[in-house]
């Protein structure tokens, strides 16, 4: 007898989720929420919201490396933008790096990145969540001993543009130091591709926000090279366990 030929097709529908396959008696386990999209989402947005604290304080070692390419001494001036920067407790040591006669000027945008990723809208740069930084405008030119972007690198939408107004309110020779822990990064991406179960997790999570870990921003330190290649000099970067760091200096006078 001869083999019978099997044409095999992808048994998942396109576009299939995890949850799609959940079988009705797992509602004597977790009870009727577990099939209600509106308790998935809300517990999908809580396994996201609430971590960057816990992730930062994990790598305090790096944080402090990353402190230290901003050269900081007693009285400096520092610009400090990005989300969190209480919780994750940035504001708290840079206060004590500069002393009580330096100067930090903090900005959060914490709420506009939730909401602009909430929102689903894409900004200039086609990503979803990424819109116009224009949190510098009031600031004078020269005005700071170092710049600081901790957690809000991916939400710009044009870093040559945002980019150049961080430049701009640096003194001449002083550093800019920019630091994520990223979400979506190619790199990130297949790697959770290459274990079923951790896709399975990192799917399910997703779907629930109606999303994909594809469609999170993202800038690499090539995008960031590109952006500064005519604003900053010297400059460096580094990766270690998603959290991706990126510096240089503006040109002295």
């Amino acid at each position: 007898m001869g083999k019978i030929k099997v044409d095999l097709e992808n048994p998942l529908a396109e576009g299939a989720t995890p949850w799609d396959l959940m079988q009705t008696h797992e509602a004597d386990h977790h009870g009727p929420e577990v099939f209600d999209p509106q308790q998935r989402m809300h517990w999908a947005s809580a396994f996201l919201e609430g971590g960057l604290p816990y992730m930062w304080r994990k790598a305090y070692v790096v944080l402090d490396m990353i402190y230290g390419l901003c050269d900081l001494e007693d009285g400096a001036r520092v610009l400090l933008i990005g989300q969190g920067l209480e919780s994750c407790g940035f504001a708290e040591d840079l206060r004590r790096r500069i002393g009580p006669s330096g100067q930090l000027t903090a900005i959060d945008i914490q709420d506009d990145c939730r909401a602009a990723l909430a929102s689903g809208a894409k900004g200039r740069d086609g990503q979803r969540g990424t819109f116009r930084y224009d949190y510098c405008r009031d600031l004078p030119d020269n005005g700071f001993d170092a710049v600081l972007n901790l957690q809000a690198v991916r939400h710009a939408d044009d870093w040559a543009e945002a980019g150049a107004e961080l430049v701009r309110v640096l003194k001449p020779g002083c550093p800019l130091v920019m630091a994520e822990i990223v979400l979506g990064s190619p790199e990130q991406v297949f790697k959770v591709r290459q274990d079923l179960q951790l896709e399975l997790l990192v799917d399910k999570i997703m779907s629930s926000l109606a999303m994909r870990l594809e469609e999170f921003p993202y800038h690499g330190a090539a995008d960031l090279r590109r952006a500064f290649a005519d604003q900053l000099v010297d400059m460096t970067e580094f990766e270690w366990r998603g959290l991706e760091a990126f510096s240089g200096r503006k040109p002295a006078v």
